[in-house]
């Protein structure tokens, strides 16, 4: 049996070697009877411990991208929420979400966070006591801040179709709701909002089918717009491409045209305009 080792700062004629020896040992053992009384956790804390929370392993294993400050304000928002999702899949303590997102803060963002950190633990006493909504506030305040925010919820008010194709202005609808919910906080508010924001063509053809579903309404607005005439992003007022079997405004018989916009060939080496050459 190796005998404990003999601390530097007991004097040596303190106490005979065989009963100093004893004495550490006794000592020894009155502080490990005293951690298995009041901190070894029982075996079902350990088990509990098992069960909850997720490793650092784990949490890389979705490679979330590290943030390193340079990104706009959306990149910023997105790869909190990137985040947040990772923590719900792996089962995250809040302790750990801080750590981990902490962590995977670099450059300029991580310089800033030594800065935060400081601050943070005078004022909480230690990292374990940062909430995750608290480090979420001062990550927006500083790379999404509520000068970006009233930006975005402008952009949503003002928000139209225009040029992008349904889908793609879904997307942006999607996207910039989220900073004026007030005003999508219900399917009907979404699809009342969402309806105001189409070229009219296409709103008109889907007005009348009184749907009360934003993804329904996405869909059938898709639909419409493939089958309209009208060229995504063309000035309002440009007349629409004839069809097979219409005939024109003036009762004449109107040529077919394809709607690859090719000329109606000519017949047996006639012009178009009627005269042989």
């Amino acid at each position: 049996m190796v005998r404990p080792r003999r601390q530097a700062n007991v004097p040596d004629d303190e106490l005979p070697g065989g009963e100093r020896d004893d004495a550490i040992a006794r000592a020894l053992n009155r502080m490990s009877d005293l951690y298995e009384q009041n901190f070894r956790p029982s075996q079902g804390d350990l088990n509990r411990a098992v069960q909850v929370g997720c490793t650092y392993e784990r949490f890389l294993a979705h490679r979330t991208p590290a943030f390193t400050g340079e990104e706009d304000p959306m990149r910023a928002r997105r790869w909190i929420l990137d985040l947040e999702r990772t923590f719900e899949v792996c089962g995250c303590t809040e302790v750990q979400m801080v750590l981990y997102a902490s962590y995977m803060l670099q450059g300029e963002a991580g310089y800033w966070w030594e800065t935060k950190r400081s601050l943070l633990e005078m004022e909480f006493g230690s990292l374990a006591a940062v909430s995750w909504q608290r480090f979420k506030k001062e990550f927006d305040d500083r790379y999404f801040p509520v000068s970006v925010r009233r930006q975005k919820a402008r952009e949503f008010n003002n928000l139209v179709k225009g040029g992008m194709t349904v889908e793609q202005y879904a997307t942006k609808f999607m996207e910039l709701g989220q900073f004026a919910p007030h005003l999508i906080a219900t399917e009907e508010l979404q699809v009342e909002r969402f309806m105001e924001g189409l070229r009219p063509e296409v709103s008109r053809q889907v007005a009348c089918l009184q749907i009360v579903e934003f993804q329904k309404l996405v869909d059938l607005a898709s639909i419409a717009e493939r089958e309209s005439s009208f060229v995504v992003g063309s000035p309002p007022g440009q007349k629409r491409r004839s069809y097979l079997g219409e005939g024109s405004s003036s009762g004449s018989p109107q040529k077919f045209v394809q709607r690859t916009g090719t000329r109606p060939q000519t017949t047996s080496g006639v012009r178009a305009g009627g005269r042989t050459p």
